[in-house]
């Protein structure tokens, strides 16, 4: 998806028809930055592609929110998540409006992450159990009843989803209702999936990794 990294210089003589070609670059800029732990140079690398880019904008937002959801800046993060939600196209508006909940969640705005899910759901062509089941997993963290929660679980472990994310959210959702044996195994399996996983990854994971770390520690401790 991303060719040779861009130089800012090559950016600034460039022609506005090379706009997605420069977010390309940039997002090059910004995941090399992201390896090496450079965060304000890779939330500047985030943006830039963002600002470039001609089709591609919600993908730099989307990029430097995660920066800075990775540094704790969770109200800037939810701004910049917000921003890759407008100007996404409708095939990855799904996408921006959950993770934009997410954001919202672990900045612990559950109300409002709860209207963002329904709405991430409203345009989900495909994947509406994880985002049902993210739902749920908010709605227990903020001491609600999550309706239809077994319903919503099985259609997760039944769906594509269950692997990789699907397993963090089951074992939350165990770990909220008091199956502690399952949300070992779910939550277990959710740090080996994510054991040896890119950089850019694991940093956009950071928030989930502690988490189910977190969980397991309380468990083992037991």
């Amino acid at each position: 998806m991303v060719r040779a990294p861009g130089r800012l210089a090559l950016e600034d003589d460039a022609s506005e028809s090379d706009g997605d070609a420069l977010a390309l670059a940039a997002r090059h800029r910004y995941l090399r930055a992201l390896a090496a732990d450079r965060f304000d140079e890779a939330l500047e690398a985030a943006r830039a592609a963002a600002r470039h880019a001609e089709t591609l904008a919600d993908i730099g937002h989307c990029d430097a929110a995660r920066v800075l959801a990775a540094t704790g800046r969770w109200a800037e993060a939810i701004d910049e998540q917000r921003r890759a939600a407008r100007t996404a196209p409708a095939s990855r508006r799904s996408f921006h409006l959950w993770t934009l909940g997410a954001f919202e969640q672990f900045a612990g705005r559950h109300a409002a992450a709860l209207r963002t899910f329904r709405r991430a759901e409203t345009w989900a062509a495909r994947g509406r159990a994880l985002v049902r089941a993210h739902a749920a997993y908010c709605m227990l963290e903020a001491g609600m009843a999550a309706p239809r929660l077994r319903a919503v679980t099985t259609a997760l472990a039944r769906s594509p989803s269950r692997e990789g994310y699907g397993q963090f959210l089951l074992g939350m959702i165990a770990w909220h209702v008091g199956d502690r044996a399952r949300a070992s195994v779910h939550l277990r399996a959710f740090l080996r999936r994510n054991a040896a996983v890119d950089r850019a990854k694991a940093i956009g994971l950071r928030e989930e990794l502690r988490r189910a770390r977190e969980v397991l520690a309380r468990i083992d401790s037991d």
